[in-house]
């Protein structure tokens, strides 16, 4: 099975980066289908971003993918 890993923003789920089909032996057959795997990847886009993300979606919601954690640490 062909896969194509979709990197999305784990807050808004816009794209962040669609890279290439991983492709496998039935490649490009008939009525064969490319799986893809996403991946989240930061907080949000910059269309859906603050300069205080906390404000914009609910006081305590933190990023899970472990970007920015940094941030969040010199503020406890």
């Amino acid at each position: 099975m062909c896969y194509q890993v979709v990197e999305r923003y784990s807050v808004c789920r816009c794209l962040y980066y669609k890279h290439a089909i991983d492709p496998c032996a039935a490649h490009g057959q008939r009525g064969h289908v490319v799986q893809e795997k996403t991946v989240l990847v930061g907080y949000a886009c910059s269309s859906h971003s603050s300069h205080r993300p906390e404000a914009a979606y609910g006081a305590g919601v933190l990023p899970d993918s472990g970007y920015g954690s940094d941030a969040y640490a010199a503020q406890r």
